[in-house]
């Protein structure tokens, strides 16, 4: 009796904090609201009746960068927080036991990565800390830390942006609002396949072992003997170490390239060069446009493509083509920063993420096209 309660609850725990990370919530009575990721978490007041926060006005410079990066920091304590007292409550054990034989099988990843890849779907930041801190636990081994950078790195926050995002573009698509998040979803998975497949063969067999017992997976938040109150405190405490050593310094980094791809007037010189691929996808040479600024910026990319829409340079089907790809390439610099540097990731690697991201965004579009013709 005694294992069918502590089951219980730790399944109820692993149900909850799916529903916070998953925004689910947010369509719950008014009562239910603060157990949700982004309720919880808030947004910054405005200053008078300007309608901007303390970041001011956008643009590259790495004064901004900084603020920017400053206005992270509080995600990434919450979802650590969040994430030592879903360990204490048993959350991760019982992911590892029910969710292992599907995310084995489907992308080479262990149960225990539920909660990182539930938080990675809404926001960047608490996918790429909830997976640092997997990995320095030994609950996902250095292979599997690779797949699950991929998977996050192309389209980062893929649910969070898009719904974010797509307003812009909305009433300019000729398919269902989800269509596009479906097609993303899928060319992440095909992603993260292809990096393992590439793994596999490099160096054969993952040779590695991660902890799945229930002591290991306690030890990543040290709970044992502590109280929820402390087991948060605690978490918030290495959100915060994180983002100030490692996140922080990367974003600032990204900042000062597009800084330099903009004011050197590369950025131009890249989209004259490369836009005849475009015509391969049926697109006009613009919408190269589209994707180096979505390359910069996810929101930036969905910006333009609805300034070329509206300016009749792209139709509804192109633009409808184009919409996963947006994504799926969006903010690379920025998340170098954000995801692979907080992961950790190995240098060496890079050059397979970015690639990946692309290969991403080609068969998206491929997809799109296929759908809209049939």
């Amino acid at each position: 009796m005694r294992k069918f309660l502590n089951n219980l609850k730790e399944y109820c725990a692993l149900i909850a904090v799916i529903l916070f990370f998953s925004g689910c919530m947010k369509s719950a009575p008014d009562f239910c609201n603060f157990f949700d990721y982004t309720t919880l978490l808030g947004k910054f007041g405005t200053i008078g009746d300007t309608g901007a926060n303390f970041l001011g006005k956008a643009d590259t410079s790495v004064r901004y960068a900084f603020m920017f990066a400053l206005s992270i920091i509080p995600g990434i304590m919450l979802s650590l927080g969040i994430m030592g007292v879903a360990t204490k409550l048993g959350a991760i054990n019982a992911a590892s036991k029910i969710l292992t034989p599907v995310l084995k099988p489907l992308m080479g990843l262990p149960g225990s990565a539920t909660m990182a890849l539930t938080g990675s779907l809404q926001s960047s930041d608490s996918g790429a800390a909830l997976s640092r801190d997997l990995y320095e636990n030994k609950l996902i081994t250095d292979r599997q830390r690779t797949i699950f950078a991929s998977f996050q790195f192309s389209s980062g926050a893929s649910i969070g942006v898009y719904l974010t995002a797509i307003p812009l573009i909305l009433h300019g698509l000729t398919v269902t609002l989800l269509t596009p998040l479906a097609v993303i979803i899928v060319c992440k998975i095909i992603g993260a396949n292809l990096i393992r497949f590439i793994e596999y063969i490099r160096f054969g067999e993952d040779r590695q072992t991660y902890n799945s017992d229930k002591t290991s997976l306690n030890s990543i938040s040290d709970c044992s003997n502590k109280s929820l109150g402390q087991t948060f405190v605690d978490g918030a405490v290495r959100g915060w170490h994180l983002a100030v050593e490692h996140m922080l310094p990367n974003v600032i980094m990204a900042y000062v390239l597009i800084t330099i791809l903009q004011k050197s007037g590369l950025m131009s010189v890249l989209g004259s060069l490369l836009s005849p691929i475009m015509n391969i996808f049926g697109l006009p040479g613009e919408a190269f446009a589209v994707l180096i600024a979505a390359w910069l910026s996810g929101l930036g990319g969905v910006a333009v493509a609805a300034t070329l829409f509206t300016a009749g340079t792209l139709n509804p089907t192109e633009l409808t083509i184009l919409t996963p790809a947006i994504f799926l390439m969006g903010a690379q610099i920025q998340y170098t920063g954000r995801i692979l540097a907080v992961m950790a990731v190995p240098y060496r690697l890079y050059k397979y993420m970015f690639s990946i991201s692309i290969f991403n965004a080609i068969i998206a579009m491929i997809i799109m096209s296929v759908l809209l013709k049939y």
